[in-house]
């Protein structure tokens, strides 16, 4: 059986893939990158992409893929995009600043300010500081391309055939996988966790929804939700609740130091493939010539 799982990036799609990995048998998993072709592989596989404009991994890609390669059982992952775009906008700095160290102390400031007085600064002012381009980031471009990226997984969603499956991140944490295991024709070990190589280069936040009640404003609501309805609409997302948190809690451990953990984890893993290179080196060229 092979098997897609596609979304957004922080949509769940790295946990859904190892929770359905480890309730199938003989089961391989793949992760990230662009697809591949699979002919060759035998028995069980998944295989688990995200859709990014900015990499290049457009739906055109993956409908061209979809036209070459069958897979048994395909399932788009969703997630409330209000809560994806907070993620998001932590997970930015997961491979570290690189030269870009003034932006991150910029943002990595205004988050903790954030924290300590939430309705300070509103969400959108946090994104537009959290960009792979020029910052910060115009309120009007920052919104413009929220709209776009939520209208394209709109439409894609939209013209899905009766062969997919659209599972929700919120599904996922509830554990309400009675559906898609009876889509799927076995069950999903709900217990079964990222394993530790790949958690090398991903950290897990809250595990939770509805944070992004803690991080909207009213502002960011008037700005953020022509853009976001018409995705929420199509995945059955309650489009009248934007409500946010009138006594709002941003928990530093799920916010600034997450945003440091991951500039810290980053460095690490630099540091250990490093060191390993180095031992592999030295290994080879003390063994005695023959």
């Amino acid at each position: 059986m092979k098997i897609l799982i596609l979304g957004r990036g922080k949509s769940g799609t790295t946990a859904l893939l190892f929770k359905m990995a480890a309730g199938l048998a003989d089961c391989q998993a793949f992760s990230g990158g662009y697809p591949a072709r699979h002919q060759s592989l035998h028995g069980n596989a998944i295989f688990k992409y995200t859709y990014s404009e900015r990499k290049g991994k457009t739906f055109e890609l993956y409908q061209q893929h979809l036209a070459e390669q069958p897979y048994d059982r395909k399932i788009w992952m969703a997630r409330d995009p209000r809560d994806a775009a907070v993620s998001k906008m932590l997970y930015r700095w997961h491979k570290g600043p690189k030269g870009s160290w003034r932006q991150f102390w910029q943002h990595l400031r205004l988050v903790e300010q954030k924290e300590r007085q939430p309705h300070s600064i509103p969400f959108h002012v946090l994104c537009s500081y959290a960009g792979h381009g020029p910052w910060p980031l115009a309120t009007e471009a920052l919104i413009e391309g929220e709209r776009f990226r939520s209208q394209r997984m709109a439409e894609f969603v939209k013209n899905l055939g009766d062969d997919w499956f659209v599972f929700t991140y919120e599904d996922m944490v509830r554990g309400n996988f009675k559906a898609l295991n009876h889509y799927l024709g076995f069950e999903v070990h709900l217990e079964a966790e990222v394993p530790q190589t790949t958690k090398k280069s991903k950290v897990a936040r809250k595990k939770a929804f509805g944070d992004w009640r803690n991080w909207f404003t009213p502002e960011d609501v008037q700005l953020f939700k022509a853009a976001y309805l018409p995705y929420m609409e199509v995945i059955g997302y309650d489009c009248r609740d934007w409500q946010i948190n009138p006594r709002p809690v941003i928990e530093p451990q799920f916010a600034s130091l997450y945003m440091k953990s991951l500039v810290r984890k980053n460095a690490l893993n630099k540091i250990r493939k490093f060191c390993t290179k180095i031992f592999a080196g030295t290994t080879h060229s003390s063994r005695p010539q023959q």
